[in-house]
């Protein structure tokens, strides 16, 4: 490839002339002949973020001079890797007709640093830019991409966790157990890394649009039941009525202090993998993992109660702690991907009643599971007085009929 000019290397980098000549002074980045490689680019920028991060520029030096690690590896640090702009943030902000308090509120819900008027923008920035000003034009308001953005930021910041996390402990680690430098360490996992971040995105981006399809076609599908039940054409069915489930593992505190926190994580991650599949067997989904436990949303009552029953044998056969659940039925109120209301609530409180390895339900959830004949039992408990509700609520315990 073409070598780069010093001025184009400063701006693609987002570095000035005085740092650059720190570094060729210390050896740390070297031009060639006719100029600079495209790859200096990313080993410039690391070298940028490891100064910011605490690492002087002299201690690096010396740990490349004693070849305790290398930046040889940095043009294989990111697939598609992102660089600095020409464009200024005011020229940007003025071209999509957005006001910069309102882009930076934007930015902050998303988990992204804030902009100053005069500053250059990362390529990424500048496209960021132009897509607030694409929902504005179509008619988006500021509070409603607060939202999405909030929803965007954490559940992308989880997923982009999860894929280091992994590469960590499935590629790097292994390696350092063996005996492996640093300095090998890096030079060697570059490869893997940009090939785990191809599939990754590559997996992410159909998963992203199955579940739209899966949601768009639920949201119709709603609209068209409203539509109906107004116009007298198709009765209410209560027994259709959505179920909340809680589920957690019982005593996770103490299991911390007894097995260590990695143990006892890697336990809550296959408490969760197992809630995630089951639930999905039993048309369900989970809402929100919820450290030792998680949220879940199903169809209906039945389904709830026998997805419940089967996550309580399954944890218990995978040797996992025992598994309280809760459930309740009635309508939730859907919100930025979470849900919330009386039946959310409800559930909350009678998951924290249940004893170990117990399916606990309300009334509502009893009437409506028994009423669909899937072969489902319930024990009377007597009725209990539940925080944030004025009335006794009667429980029952579930269980398997037979």
């Amino acid at each position: 490839m073409e070598a780069l000019p010093r001025e184009r290397l400063l701006v693609l980098a987002g570095c000035d002339d005085a740092s650059l000549s720190d570094l060729e002074r210390l050896q740390v980045i070297t031009p060639g002949v006719t100029g600079y490689a495209p790859s200096d680019v990313s080993r410039l920028r690391l070298i940028l973020a490891l100064r910011d991060a605490g690492i002087g520029v002299d201690v690096l030096a010396e740990g490349l001079k004693r070849q305790i690690f290398s930046v040889e590896f940095a043009s294989q640090l990111i697939f598609e890797p992102v660089t600095m702009s020409e464009a200024a943030v005011s020229v940007e902000v003025t071209a999509g007709q957005l006001n910069l308090d309102m882009l930076n509120a934007l930015r902050a819900n998303a988990s992204l640093p804030l902009l100053q008027a005069d500053q250059l923008l990362r390529e990424d920035d500048v496209e960021f830019i132009q897509r607030v000003a694409q929902c504005t034009q179509l008619g988006a308001s500021a509070a409603g991409m607060e939202r999405v953005l909030r929803v965007f930021g954490h559940s992308v910041r989880r997923c982009v966790d999860t894929m280091r996390d992994l590469f960590r402990g499935e590629v790097e680690e292994p390696m350092l157990n063996a005996g492996l430098s640093y300095h090998k360490l890096l030079e060697i996992s570059a490869a893997k890394r940009l090939a785990l971040q191809r599939i990754g995105l590559r997996i992410l981006f159909p998963l992203q649009r199955r579940m739209l399809e899966e949601a768009v076609f639920d949201n119709i599908v709603g609209r068209l039941h409203d539509a109906l039940r107004e116009h007298g054409l198709e009765s209410g069915d209560e027994a259709s009525l959505p179920a909340v489930a809680f589920a957690h593992l019982s005593g996770f505190a103490g299991l911390t202090q007894e097995i260590g926190d990695v143990p006892a994580a890697e336990k809550a991650a296959r408490f969760e993998a197992i809630a995630q599949r089951l639930s999905r067997s039993f048309d369900g989904r989970i809402i929100k993992p919820l450290g030792d436990g998680v949220m879940m949303l199903f169809p209906d009552a039945a389904s709830a109660v026998e997805a419940s029953l089967s996550l309580v044998e399954q944890s218990r056969s995978d040797e996992l702690p025992p598994v309280p659940v809760g459930v309740a039925t009635g309508q939730v109120v859907p919100r930025d991907g979470d849900i919330f209301g009386r039946t959310v609530n409800l559930a909350a409180r009678v998951s924290a009643l249940a004893g170990p390895s117990q399916t606990l339900v309300c009334f509502n959830t009893r009437a409506a599971a028994e009423a669909s004949a899937r072969g489902l039992a319930f024990q009377g408990l007597g009725a209990v007085s539940l925080k944030g509700f004025r009335d006794s609520v009667p429980l029952f315990s579930a269980q398997r009929a037979g």
